[in-house]
């Protein structure tokens, strides 16, 4: 079984990559593919967030798969389509999902947060990650340079229904 991550890339590279981060140095969940859902607006910040995330995962001891699925940010139907089909079909290869909602627009971060808990069986995601920032002064930095007291991992699902 491998982990994947899927989370939206906006221009905030650290959201995309932080909670990974986050996710790794806390040991809860290390993963072997990401999918990056952008734009083609975002492709600059999209090479970046890829450049961090190989050299960030191969210190976790991953030779990371990362997949980028482009879509038109305002054809709802379609984003919902592709975060949707990708879930489905790494559920079905029998791995586990991870969905992280904190970078992209909030119709984006919604899609992401019903994906793990509301909809089709077939298409929910095992994990719904969040990364909290208390403070916007350490937005788009990186993770080990935000103090600890300013952050806050959360598996939204997990704290949900429990």
């Amino acid at each position: 079984m491998r982990k994947v991550w899927m989370t939206v890339v906006g221009n905030s590279v650290f959201a995309v990559v932080n909670p990974i981060w986050a996710c790794c140095r806390e040991g809860d969940y290390i993963p072997d593919r990401v999918y990056l859902i952008l734009n083609e607006k975002v492709k600059d910040s999209a090479e970046k967030v890829k450049r961090i995330l190989n050299v960030l995962l191969s210190e976790f001891g991953k030779e990371p798969d990362i997949v980028e699925k482009v879509c038109n940010e305002t054809d709802f139907r379609a984003l919902i389509s592709t975060i949707w089909n990708v879930i489905k079909k790494e559920k079905l290869a029998g791995n586990e999902v991870a969905v992280d909602m904190t970078p992209g627009r909030k119709f984006m971060s919604a899609v992401i947060m019903y994906s793990g808990v509301g909809g089709d069986m077939e298409a929910r995601a095992d994990r719904v990650y969040y990364l909290h920032l208390q403070n916007n002064e350490y937005t788009n930095l990186p993770w080990i340079k935000i103090p600890v007291v300013y952050q806050k991992l959360y598996e939204m699902k997990g704290s949900l229904l429990k």
